[in-house]
């Protein structure tokens, strides 16, 4: 479920992982047409934030160094949210079960399969001699 509102304080244990359905989910928000226009919003408080970096007057240098450290930092953000969203879907990826290749069928096999349902092809002539 969704919690309404913004969150302000920390929920999410420092030692903490997400769990694989909230990773699936990540995988199909980073996938879908929301994403970039939730990244465009993020871009957009970064933007704001240099604003503020412009328009402080350069005589208050203490105040200059503060918001050009404000401006770097939400940059950093920016693109490590990106980072750990990709890090993220790549371990559910991994974690996915992958299906065992299935080998194909030896003459015998086929032979048996046909005669347990004769809708199946009969095996093909190049097995014969195997």
């Amino acid at each position: 479920m969704i919690e309404p509102g913004i969150r302000t304080e920390r929920s999410f244990g420092v030692t903490s992982t997400l769990r694989p359905i909230q990773r699936r989910n990540l995988m199909a928000f980073r996938n879908s047409e929301v994403y970039p226009d939730v990244l465009d919003v993020i871009e957009m408080v970064c933007i704001e934030t240099e604003s503020v970096l412009i328009n402080t007057d350069a005589a208050n240098e203490s105040e200059v160094l503060a918001n050009h450290k404000m401006a770097k930092a939400a940059w950093q953000m920016f693109v490590h949210l990106q980072e750990k969203i990709d890090e993220e879907i790549k371990s559910y990826l991994q974690s996915v079960a992958k299906q065992p290749p299935v080998p194909p069928l030896t003459y015998g096999e086929q032979m048996i399969e046909n005669l347990l349902d004769p809708t199946k092809p009969l095996p093909s002539e190049e097995f014969e001699g195997a």
